[in-house]
């Protein structure tokens, strides 16, 4: 451990220990500020116990940029859960960084002229805190609807494989990365599927010839600050995009070729059946209009950009057609269809019950002007949009890491 930390003081604790707090605990070594990072579970806890059997990382490998990653030639393909679990391990064991496992920090409270974190071990004392429990990490379940007797309902934080649900048909309930996803994991496994969608949309896996990633990387989007996004932007969900065989599309439409049944919106449980809003048409619409303002997007770069190099504007070849026009279901007799399980994939909230109340917003994550809030000496980190659109993956989360740790070695006043 740091020389200056013992007794249960240090100053400046780290309160989580997945990316995010991994890559400030790295820039405060480098900067040789002493601290310690504090880890309820494990390293990575997240990723290991919260994500499906199946789980890949979507971005290519080569935008995991932790700082002092050392990055192999060919990065082109996606991790699997256990592969970044791995690489989060051995990051913080090869750099040595500071994490005290099993460590459950419940509250803080101001103290003179720092804080004290009370946590499963006795108080913690630091002039510093960093919050870096990341945002997504409980399961977030929409209020007044309760499923069916006979249907089991879970969440997609519980969800690791479909042979470990109830036999039967499944509804998923949300159709961004998770829903998208785990509705084509049942799919493939053979279980009769049911999507209740939403307006989120979705981008194209490829296109003329590069990954989205490069595109988004390329065309300067990931670097978009905050301030310059509307709020729609800032709060929709993460778009559909997979890691499956290699890098596909994640559609809609191709889930609906493939034998997804498609609903619109749920709204309500009523009589033993799932009733849904008559807003499946527009839902397809939303997600076909974020696709094409993006290959636009990409398209206006290049010609403004001649000397990149693009394949030509190929036909979108994994896009499935769709028959708009058709009678959209808008109720679902579970006993009737079968289904077994109500699976919700309805977004997940930050585990910040630990944060005095004032601190966060009504979505439950600290209040903070890129990455400082109001409390003196507290800072947070890998929170979606702290200071740019890249914030809260892992190709921009050292970007922010680094800058609060320098706020953090500004507010000790270089007394280390």
């Amino acid at each position: 451990m740091n020389p200056a930390v013992n007794d249960r003081t240090a100053p400046v604790v780290i309160v989580g220990a997945g990316p995010a707090g991994l890559a400030t605990s790295w820039h405060l070594r480098g900067l040789g500020v002493s601290h310690v990072v504090l880890e309820r579970d494990a390293v990575g806890a997240t990723w290991r116990s919260a994500r499906w059997d199946s789980f890949s990382l979507i971005t290519p490998t080569w935008s995991v940029r932790l700082p002092g990653r050392r990055q192999t030639a060919d990065e082109g393909g996606f991790l699997e859960k256990q592969q970044f679990v791995d690489m989060l391990s051995a990051y913080a064991r090869e750099a040595d960084l500071p994490v005290r496992s099993g460590v459950d920090v419940r509250s803080l409270r101001p103290d003179g002229e720092g804080y004290v974190l009370a946590t499963s071990e006795g108080d913690w004392s630091a002039r510093v805190v960093v919050i870096a429990c990341g945002g997504l990490r409980l399961p977030r379940v929409p209020a007044g609807i309760s499923p069916p007797s006979g249907v089991t309902a879970l969440h997609a934080v519980d969800y690791r494989s479909p042979d470990r649900l109830p036999p039967g048909a499944v509804l998923v309930v949300g159709s961004a990365q998770s829903g998208t996803r785990i509705s084509d994991d049942l799919r493939r496994a053979g279980r009769r599927v049911f999507l209740s969608t939403g307006a989120g949309g979705g981008v194209p896996r490829r296109h003329r010839g590069r990954d989205v990633f490069e595109w988004l990387r390329d065309t300067g989007s990931l670097e978009l600050p905050t301030e310059q996004a509307p709020e729609p932007m800032r709060r929709a969900p993460q778009p559909m995009v997979s890691d499956a065989d290699d890098g596909r599309t994640s559609a809609l439409r191709q889930l609906d070729q493939n034998g997804v049944t498609l609903f619109g919106r749920l709204t309500a449980v009523r009589d033993g059946r799932f009733v849904f809003a008559d807003d499946l048409a527009h839902n397809l619409r939303a997600a076909d209009a974020q696709a094409a303002r993006f290959r636009r997007q990409v398209d206006q770069y290049l010609q403004d950009h001649p000397e990149q190099r693009a394949a030509p504007a190929p036909p979108d070849t994994d896009d499935a057609a769709y028959d708009g026009d058709r009678a959209a279901p808008t109720e679902l007799d579970a006993a009737a269809e079968g289904v077994s399980t109500l699976l919700w994939c309805t977004g997940m909230r930050p585990d910040t019950a630990w944060l005095p109340d004032d601190l966060l917003d009504e979505r439950g994550t600290p209040r903070h002007e890129r990455g400082v809030t109001p409390l003196a000496g507290v800072f947070a980190v890998g929170f979606p949009w702290l200071t740019h659109r890249a914030s809260g993956i892992l190709y921009g989360i050292g970007t922010d890491a680094a800058r609060v740790a320098e706020q953090a070695r500004g507010h000790l006043g270089h007394r280390l």
